[in-house]
Formats: structure tokens, sequence, C-alpha cells
């Protein structure tokens, strides 16, 4: 008696090319639902690092007139926000915020720090205020500085206006 070989039923390893089309087209369905709120969070950090990036730069202001016991000044030119020293207008800091972000001053040609920390609007009268936003962004950001030389930050829905 002679038994019969029959071969092992071989177990499948892999996936099919069906398989695979299905897993990239859920994949896909599902980008496409998360992308709008991927570009509302986009525009939303952006208005935040051009407003922490500027309020840096109104402490730097502020502190260098201090420390060097002469007013400095912030200003803006487009995009491009600089600190100097009124006297002299030596260049101490620059920044560059984005083209996405809009940046409105409350009054123009920027503020001065004078010997003791104290900010004067170079046009206007206290507090001088930033207003950021966006396109596509959810918030606003205010930057706000008081006569003392304090430098506030606050975040408001779209919309709203800083005061």
């Amino acid at each position: 008696m002679s038994k019969a070989i029959h071969p092992r039923p071989r177990a499948s390893q892999g996936f099919t090319l069906i398989e695979a089309m299905v897993v990239v087209a859920l994949v896909a369905i599902l980008a496409a639902l998360a992308a709008p709120s991927f570009t509302t969070t986009i525009a939303n950090q952006r208005v935040s690092s051009a407003a922490q990036e500027l309020q840096t730069l109104l402490l730097f202001a502020r502190a260098e007139a201090v420390y060097r016991r002469t007013p400095t000044a912030v200003t803006a030119t487009g995009q491009k926000w600089e600190a100097k020293v009124v006297t002299g207008g030596q260049l101490l800091r620059e920044i560059v915020a984005s083209d996405a972000v809009t940046i409105t001053p409350g009054s123009d040609n920027g503020v001065v720090f004078d010997v003791m920390g104290a900010a004067t609007p170079a046009s206007g009268s206290a507090p001088y205020l930033l207003t950021f936003s966006a396109t596509q962004a959810s918030r606003v950001q205010c930057v706000r500085v008081t006569g003392a030389g304090l430098v506030r930050q606050e975040k408001l829905a779209a919309g709203q206006t800083c005061s």
C-alpha cells in the first residue's frame, strides 16, 4: 500500500493588488477631508509666530534702551521691522514677517522706548497697538505696548478688533 503524496496547501503571504488599491483610496479620502483643517491650523500658527517674533523684538528694544541709557525705536518698512538706536540710527536687530501675515500698526512710524523703558508711539498716543491676521486664520493676535513699556499679547477670534 502506497500513500498518495498530496502537496500541502500554501499559506498566503502579502497583499493582493486590489487590497493595496483599497487602502490607498481610503488614505486619499481621509487626507482630502483633513486638508481644510490643516490650512486653518497653519494660518493660525503663522499669525502666532509673527506676533511672538515682534513681541520679542519690542521687548529687546526696550531692554536695550534701558541698558544703553539711550532711546531706541522699533519701526516698520513693509514686512521688515527694525529696532534701532534713535540717536545715530544704529541697527540693533531686525525681523522680516511672513508675507502670509498682515500686520496692521495702530499708528505710523513705530514706537520709541526711552531710557527708563517707557514707550511712546512715534505718532499718536499710548498704547501702541499691532494687529496680526492672515487670510484663512480663525483668530487675530494683538500686541499692545503700554505707556509704561509693557508688551502684552492677546488672542481674539477672527473678526474681532484689538482695542
